[in-house]
């Protein structure tokens, strides 16, 4: 139903497009031709050439719908409703810089995307977003999306455009720098409607992913084709959140904090360093944790850079910590890991793999931009079947704003998931002697853990939230991967064996056509 299709072979935007569509639609529903031999329903076009170019036109006059990632040829442009395109000016890669951010303070790129009065826009929850933005040093970006860069490659700025007759969805402009250029446009045309992203990648690493869902699943539903997206959120369920302490030292300290989360009945999660210090209130705290209903991941053994330089450094990281996690606490199976740094080079997907995990938290603005994916799941060009998911809200002392609500970024990030359907994920870090993470003192943290809770709930109200433990959360990214939605005579169905139980019998739900479907009623009614 959808066809991928690279202007070249060796596009390295290609893979990373294709696996941020398997998350949303499944595998099921995509189709890879590099030579563009024939179309479907739904075309994707990734930084395409004129050798494509009879292809597109035929699907363009074809009832369909069609995307576009990243540079067009002038023939491509017109085709897609502009007027002209250049190549971008030098001017950008100093507009799209981001500086460090300031202890209690947030750094932004002078470079920035506006977002327009559309349909299709209105899902998006950041009206203006920069291309970059920090909220602790280089490294965080609480509001969890990746840096749109301006170098060239697959995260980048494509082109210079105007636009002629496509509506504009969203501008970047670089006020000072160079002149604004189209970021995402849509034309509907009497036979197809066309969506095109200024950038190799398109949105995959941001919420804004949610406009090509819509575009897929409900725009001009009564006339054009449309593709069941799987919600990344549970059926009749409108906030799925997590949270995690990431225990690089002194485990027992964050004793406080769990009872503030157990007495409210909400699960907690320790990721643990296990090279530290050893003793029996850690192993207490640990054990109570999971009695709890909490999870205890694998946070490496030493939190080495990139995992120790190397796929077996990383496989003795990952084993050891398992290890040391599955002597101390009886019955516990460490499965999954919160990457140290949240640095994730390529060969650490089958390190862990071999290390006998199955997934990891990963994923943040300053390195590895493959991790930090909309949607959690498989990683590009992956064949492990390990999953990932990003988690870069990071709730510590150090982030909270001096100026107006301390609190204001953390809030946004949970109302922009909830917006469109993405799991929420926050962490902090135990404190300890060397280190209290700006946080000052135990209670000062937990009031504030405490203001963000109540806020939650604050606006959740009549709606229904649901808590999962990090393990609860990763066990359902990788139920959500199994699942394989193939099109039939009739309508549509799961493929043979790719459904397995979800957590806690949470169900999964689809969008379709304008409307919301359990997955189980919205395949038996295709059939």
């Amino acid at each position: 139903m959808i066809t991928f299709v690279a202007g070249r072979s060796d596009c390295p935007a290609y893979p990373i497009a294709i696996e941020a569509m398997r998350r949303s639609v499944s595998p099921g529903l995509i189709k890879q031709d590099h030579r563009s031999g024939g179309i479907s329903e739904v075309m994707v076009f990734v930084s395409p050439s004129n050798d494509n170019l009879d292809c597109i036109a035929e699907a363009a006059r074809a009832n369909s719908k069609i995307l576009f990632f990243g540079a067009l040829t002038p023939e491509i442009a017109a085709l897609c409703g502009l007027r002209s395109v250049e190549s971008l000016s030098p001017e950008w890669a100093n507009a799209a810089h981001c500086p460090a951010a300031p202890t209690h303070g947030t750094s932004e790129s002078p470079a920035r995307i506006i977002w327009q009065n559309h349909p299709l826009a209105g899902i998006v929850p950041f009206p203006v977003r920069p291309f970059a933005r920090f909220d602790f040093a280089c490294e965080w970006n609480n509001l969890g999306y990746g840096k749109i860069t301006a170098d060239g490659g697959p995260w980048s700025l494509a082109i210079q455009a105007h636009v002629e007759d496509a509506e504009i969805l969203a501008t970047a402009i670089a006020p000072g720098y160079t002149e604004p250029t189209a970021y995402a446009t849509v034309l509907d045309t009497q036979s197809s409607s066309i969506l095109w992203w200024n950038r190799p990648v398109g949105p995959v690493d941001s919420v804004e992913w949610a406009v090509v869902e819509s575009f897929l699943a409900d725009w001009r539903h009564a006339d054009r084709p449309c593709v069941p997206i799987i919600r990344e959120i549970p059926y009749e369920v409108d906030a799925l959140v997590t949270m995690r302490l990431d225990c690089d030292e002194d485990i027992a300290s964050a004793r406080q904090l769990f009872k503030f989360y157990e007495e409210r009945d909400l699960p907690f999660s320790l990721a643990v360093k296990t090279g530290q210090e050893e003793g029996h209130r850690h192993l207490e705290l640990l054990s109570e944790v999971l009695a709890a209903g909490g999870a205890v991941l694998s946070h490496s053994v030493t939190h080495a850079d990139n995992w120790g330089g190397s796929g077996e450094a990383c496989y003795n990281e990952a084993r050891e910590s398992a290890a040391w996690l599955e002597q101390r606490l009886p019955g516990i199976k460490v499965r999954y890991a919160v990457s140290p740094f949240h640095q994730n080079p390529p060969y650490v997907y089958d390190a862990l793999m071999r290390a006998g995990l199955e997934g990891f938290v990963g994923g943040i603005i300053a390195n590895d931009p493959e991790a930090l994916l909309a949607r959690g799941g498989t990683l590009p060009s992956d064949t492990t079947q390990i999953v990932t998911h990003s988690q870069q809200c990071m709730l510590h002392g150090d982030c909270l704003l001096a100026q107006g609500d301390a609190l204001q970024i953390p809030k946004q990030a949970f109302l922009a998931a909830m917006a469109t359907e993405t799991l929420f994920g926050y962490l902090d870090h135990p404190l300890s002697t060397r280190y209290d993470y700006g946080w000052g003192t135990e209670e000062n943290r937990i009031a504030r853990h405490e203001e963000l809770v109540q806020f939650i709930d604050e606006q959740t109200v009549d709606r229904r939230i649901v808590w999962l433990n990090e393990e609860e959360a990763l066990d359902w990214i990788a139920a959500k991967m199994r699942l394989n939605i193939v099109r039939n005579d009739g309508g549509f169905e799961l493929a043979a064996g790719s459904y397995s139980t979800p957590v806690r019998n949470l169900s999964f739900s689809v969008r379709w056509r304008g409307e919301t479907h359990s997955l189980q009623e919205f395949v038996h009614a295709s059939t």
